[in-house]
């Protein structure tokens, strides 16, 4: 159900001139418009890190150019020491570090950075938003491309950047908030349908936790939520080991089903009731839960860490483990846990869909 807007997005005149740009940039792509282009991570916008830097650093926030990449991240820091990394024009986190019990920080997410044949940098891990829209002609809309739109807060309580992606196919919007205080980080989405015709949308996003091992790690409160098996989620900002990876289909090829692996239907396991407060890890799992509370943990005694994850307007909860037959703290030592959209959120003309969900740090 299409929910009001409660976020109005953050308008100031100054900044114009380089949203206007960006814009006129995407709609010059839409004649060649298509689907491997549009989402892929390697098809940045063209960034003015100079203006960027000139614009918007202040108290918190810092800007520098990704190595090797198109694009850069920005930096935020808490006066606390929490800081967190993101991505442009990607839009990933890929770096959270919050204040620890122990005095130091310690990061939470898991992200792996590697140069393909290209020379391109490719980031996957970390917190990402992979959410695509669909109209009844078929025309598909990932969103991508991330533009940033203002930024505002003190390092003292919060510090929040704002993004947005406009549809080069009907002027339709997307809003993308980031927030870091300092014991958590919030992420915030906003879908516009500006167009004359309904749009029907779907993903998730996907928060991949580091862990010492699976087999130390726990999902804690799922206690009598029901649940069924699944393929992997399949999206190019994900982590999903080679032993799984054929099984799945690059969602941008598949359209509204194709994020969720082909033939899901068909492929999702026996509902079943989680019988224990406690989800042991330890082995390769792939499920969607579909009434999962809006707060849980997730426990690693390995690292003496956990966070907990609150969600809000998503209908399921995706959780995945690589299982423990990989090797200790190693690239394959995390799990990912995310809320999802699952079936198609229809938008009539002028509806707007939100969906949110943090990351608490109560280790402070």
């Amino acid at each position: 159900m299409a929910m009001a807007n409660t976020s109005p997005f953050i308008s100031n005149l100054k900044h114009q001139p380089y949203i206007i740009a960006q814009t006129q940039y995407m709609r010059k792509r839409k004649k060649n418009f298509s689907l491997n282009a549009l989402s892929s991570s390697t098809q940045p916008l063209p960034l003015n890190l100079d203006y960027l830097k000139r614009e918007f650093t202040g108290p918190g926030v810092v800007f520098e150019r990704i190595p090797a990449g198109h694009g850069c991240s920005v930096r935020l820091i808490m006066d606390n020491g929490s800081i967190a990394n993101v991505t442009m024009p990607g839009g990933m986190i890929t770096s959270y570090q919050p204040q620890m019990w122990h005095g130091a920080n310690m990061e939470v997410l898991q992200t792996m950075v590697s140069r393909p044949d290209d020379e391109i940098t490719k980031l996957q891990g970390g917190i990402s938003v992979n959410f695509q829209c669909s109209s009844d002609d078929t025309d598909v809309w990932a969103l991508c491309g991330w533009v940033l739109r203002g930024v505002k807060g003190k390092p003292d309580k919060s510090i929040q950047i704002e993004l947005f992606s406009s549809s080069p196919l009907d002027g339709s919007e997307a809003r993308y908030a980031v927030t870091l205080c300092p014991n958590l980080i919030s992420t915030e989405l906003s879908i516009t349908n500006n167009s004359s015709s309904p749009l029907h949308i779907t993903g998730c996003i996907l928060n991949h936790l580091k862990t010492s091992t699976p087999d130390a790690t726990y999902l804690c409160g799922m206690q009598r939520a029901s649940y069924y098996t699944c393929g992997p989620v399949m999206s190019e900002l994900g982590i999903v080991p080679p032993a799984t990876s054929k099984t799945g289909t690059a969602w941008v090829q598949k359209g509204l089903d194709g994020l969720f692996g082909e033939g899901k239907d068909e492929a999702r396991g026996e509902e079943r009731e989680e019988g224990s407060e406690s989800v042991h890890l330890t082995d390769e799992t792939y499920r969607f839960y579909q009434n999962a509370p809006r707060q849980f943990t997730v426990l690693d005694r390995g690292r003496r860490n956990s966070i907990m994850i609150g969600k809000n307007g998503f209908d399921k909860l995706y959780v995945m483990s690589p299982g423990s037959n990989h090797d200790w703290y190693g690239r394959y030592a995390y799990v990912c846990v995310g809320p999802a959209v699952t079936q198609p959120v229809t938008l009539n003309p002028g509806d707007v869909w939100n969906g949110s969900q943090y990351l608490y740090n109560p280790n402070m």
